[in-house]
């Protein structure tokens, strides 16, 4: 039965090659020129898409708040003399110096001013009966007694103890009363600044405790999920760093710099994926290229095999650069894809037309017969792999479906030049080129290949079909029994961004990936619901179940807090501290006026204290303390960060039952970590890998329907590709194998792809009835070979891939794509094969009783 439409299509590349040839030319050179426009998405969200809200949150965090936008550069030195930290310093102070003045960083900072200390003492010693903690307002009323103050002034502040000690004078000034050690020993959002060796060297310094280490704080101006601006941020921190450890004054002392962070994770992803992708796509090219030189055995035809991949590749890059405009890392991938199946359909057209030219006419009319049957098959089977690519486009993890629909852009490029471009310049060729006399053989050894294996399986089809079936039903037994990885990491153990954060937190304590708890709204209603969920994070921290808790409200707390608080004081007679205070140095011989600022604000905390709002706290703290997780946004609104850390990595520290508790306790929020990112993006993409096997098992069903209009056809090219699936996944749950959530992605594109074996082989069947089946696999057998291979080769690109769930989409999809091979050259012929004897049972005994009836 003539396709119509096929009709059409091949009456126009056989008589108009030329005008067929102009316009691909054309549309090629306009999206060629185009494709300048395209862009590679530069933000690390992006692969998730803007409507995700952990997405959108994480961009609120890095781009709006400033959470985690930190860059850590630790200098280093052989030994922690006092001459290495002098050469640290220098080294520190002027790398921090040119950060600032290089217009990529807000702010970068060694260490802490003076001023600074004394403001941030002044913080918790002038607004005391706010802060102080209720389990030490006990304490604080003792120093705050006249005979204690006495003693206390008589010290002079000499022998007081605490982080902020290289003030001297300075810090007895600020705190003559020494509360601070009182009032702030709580606070656990301290530990960012008050976790130094601050005495070591200069002073104010953020050396480690063994003083090996000078760490400097930056936070460059744009986001770290930006990864082209975080990749020029540490580039240039990288420079610099060399620049200065090569100077004579800093080179005998043998520093060294490393830089640190999420800029520097988002650096080495954005290498790892661009270089997993260019390595891959160069394996996939050359590899079907070497392919290629070894199955043809004429050049015109090696190029013209070529074609619709490299078109395909052009049109469709091309394509993208109008719409979406933009692509992500992940999505580039499908150069390699594309490249493997670039040539699953032509092939079969260079197969076919050398048969059509034996049974006799004209090379053009051979080339239409082949067009009119052939086509038809390529037709269909693209329809079946775009049915699977596009099911994969309504994924709701953007990196998917962008994928999906790339790839189903490709697959219809590919199509239009297997069907217009190859066969008009076949045709174009032989006007000026004598067509050679037509060949047996298209391929060099695939056909001799084909035919032995055919003709092998066919003469122990009964054997085939039980092993298969023993195979298919083990297999089955093995499907309850694969387990799913859970994590999702892109950074390997033995990436550079790895070691440098395992040692920030072996030196500074500072760790990374954390999970984080938003809450968003007005002042005093954000600070009362991070002070609930604070609570609530301790009293779990101290069962155990999680490492440590960092909150805002452990500097600032909710003003019901505050007022709670200073209720504890009251009564409590502040006029006769300030008596003493004055007594106390004027016996003591030391002068009251530096002191005179601090005597009247006890006088005025002893007329009742004010509640200490944000903007007063983040005059008087240093510039990253507080203002990194609680700040005023620019609509107006109050976000603030709550982070804790889990005891292990990967699991969920608290159970998503205490999660939603809390909401309906303490009111909304929103939980982020690279975690939960981690498991909700596997459940995902699980979801949405299943509604797209669903889909594309529904489309290919209808497809294979409407083209043999016979249940018995359809089941047998559904047999193979059932066979396929089923056996790579048992297969590999038998070696052991670990999955990862891409191995569901990977069903919908071996269904698409690995069922064109069977509609090129059934079809074919049913054109030349009266011929056995190892005469129509002889015939067609080898294009199956050949398109198989180079689809093989395309996935199997990935499995070179660093990235794990791109390697593992390669792995079963290759497998997959192989058993789909087996499964319809050597299952599918076994099959019909049995049938034809049983056929020729039933003819002969029906002839025989019709011979016996005359």
């Amino acid at each position: 039965m003539s396709f119509s439409p096929m009709r059409a299509i091949g009456r126009l590349v056989v008589y108009r090659p030329g005008l067929v040839i102009g316009c691909v030319l054309a549309i090629s050179a306009l999206l060629y020129l185009n494709i300048h426009k395209l862009r590679t998405g530069s933000d690390l969200t992006d692969l998730f898409g803007s409507g995700d809200p952990q997405w959108k949150e994480a961009g609120k965090i890095g781009k709006e708040l400033g959470y985690g936008n930190q860059l850590y550069v630790m200098i280093e030195a052989p030994q922690g003399d006092t001459l290495s930290s002098e050469a640290m310093e220098g080294m520190a102070t002027q790398l921090t110096a040119e950060m600032r003045e290089s217009g990529l960083f807000k702010q970068a900072r060694c260490g802490l001013e003076e001023e600074e200390l004394t403001r941030m003492v002044r913080f918790f010693t002038w607004n005391f009966p706010s802060l102080t903690p209720a389990n030490r307002t006990a304490e604080v009323k003792a120093r705050l007694q006249p005979k204690q103050i006495r003693a206390t002034v008589k010290r002079a502040a000499a022998e007081l103890v605490t982080p902020f000690s290289p003030l001297g004078a300075d810090y007895f000034v600020a705190d003559p009363l020494g509360l601070l050690p009182v009032v702030a020993n709580d606070q656990n959002s301290l530990s960012q600044f008050a976790g130094f060796d601050l005495t070591w060297g200069s002073g104010n310094r953020f050396f480690s405790k063994d003083h090996r280490s000078l760490l400097i704080i930056a936070e460059p101006v744009q986001s770290a999920v930006d990864y082209n601006s975080a990749g020029k941020v540490v580039q240039w921190t990288r420079e610099r760093i060399q620049v200065l450890a090569g100077d004579p004054s800093y080179r005998d002392a043998g520093l060294r710099g490393t830089p640190a962070g999420a800029y520097v994770y988002a650096e080495q992803d954005h290498k790892f994926i661009e270089q997993n992708i260019r390595r891959i796509s160069l394996i996939s090219i050359i590899g079907n290229l070497v392919l290629c030189l070894l199955i043809y055995p004429r050049i015109p035809m090696l190029l013209l095999s070529l074609l619709p991949a490299s078109l395909g590749i052009l049109w469709t890059t091309g394509i993208a650069s109008i719409y979406p405009g933009e692509i992500n890392l992940i999505s580039l991938s499908f150069i390699a894809i594309l490249a493997g199946l670039g040539d699953d359909q032509v092939v079969h057209l260079f197969n076919r037309v050398p048969q059509e030219w034996a049974k006799g006419g004209t090379p053009s009319e051979a080339l239409l017969r082949a067009l009119e049957s052939t086509g038809t098959s390529v037709i269909f089977c693209i329809l079946t792999a775009a049915t699977a690519t596009a099911a994969l486009a309504t994924s709701g993890f953007k990196a998917l479906a962008e994928f999906g629909f790339i790839l189903t852009v490709g697959m219809f490029m590919m199509m239009v030049h297997t069907l217009f471009t190859v066969p008009a310049l076949m045709q174009l060729w032989w006007r000026f080129s004598q067509a050679r006399a037509p060949l047996s053989i298209t391929f060099r050894f695939l056909p001799w290949m084909a035919d032995k294996s055919v003709r092998a399986v066919c003469r122990h089809a009964r054997l085939v079909c039980a092993s298969a079936l023993v195979l298919f039903l083990l297999c089955c037994w093995m499907l309850p029994r694969i387990t799913m990885g859970k994590r999702f990491d892109i950074a390997s153990a033995d990436n550079p961004a790895v070691a440098a954060q395992k040692q920030l937190s072996e030196r500074f304590g500072i760790e990374g990936n954390p999970t984080v708890l938003l809450v968003a709204g007005d002042e005093r209603t954000v600070l009362t619901r991070t002070e609930a969920l604070t609570g609530a994070l301790d009293a779990l921290r101290r069962k155990g179940k999680i490492r440590s808790v960092f909150s805002p409200t452990g500097l600032l707390p909710s003003p019901a807090t505050q007022t709670q608080r200073a209720a504890g004081f009251a009564g409590t007679d502040l006029e006769s501290s300030a008596r003493a205070l004055e007594a106390a140095l004027h016996e003591n011989g030391l002068a009251s006026a530096p002191h005179r600022a601090f005597i009247e604000r006890l006088r005025q905390l002893g007329d009742g204290s004010e509640i200490v709002t944000l903007a007063q706290a983040s005059e008087m703290l240093p510039s990253g303390l507080l203002d990194n997780s609680l700040r005023r946004l620019s609509d107006g609104s109050y976000v603030a960060a709550i982070a804790y850390y889990s005891t292990s990595e990967g699991d969920a520290a608290i159970p998503d039952s205490t999660i939603n508790s809390w909401r309906s306790q303490f009111g909304p929020f929103i939980e982020f970590s690279f975690d939960k990112m981690s498991r909700d993006l596997q459940a995902r993409i699980l979801h949405d890998s299943r509604k797209a096997l669903l889909w594309t098992a529904l489309g290919l069903v209808l497809i294979i329907y409407l083209t043999f209009r016979n249940l018995r056809d359809m089941l047998l090219v559904l047999m193979p590709i059932i066979f396929a699936i089923v056996t790579t996944f048992g297969l590999l749950a038998l070696v052991g194998h670990r999955f990862s959530f891409m191995c569901i992605t990977a069903i919908p594109l071996i269904l698409g792809i690995g069922i064109d074996n069977g509609i090129h082989v059934v079809r074919r069947y049913r054109e030349r009835e009266g011929q056995t089946i190892v005469d129509v696999a002889r015939d067609s057998g080898a294009a199956v070979i050949q398109s198989n291979l180079t689809t093989m080769i395309g996935f199997g690109a990935l499995m070179a891939s660093g990235f794990a769930p791109l390697a593992e989409l390669g792995r079963v999809t290759c497998l997959g794509v192989a058993l789909a091979l087996a499964g319809g050259l050597w299952l599918l012929p076994s099959v019909l094969s049995l049938m034809e004897g049983r056929n020729r049972l039933a003819n002969s005994k029906a002839v025989a009783k019709a011979t016996q009836a005359t």
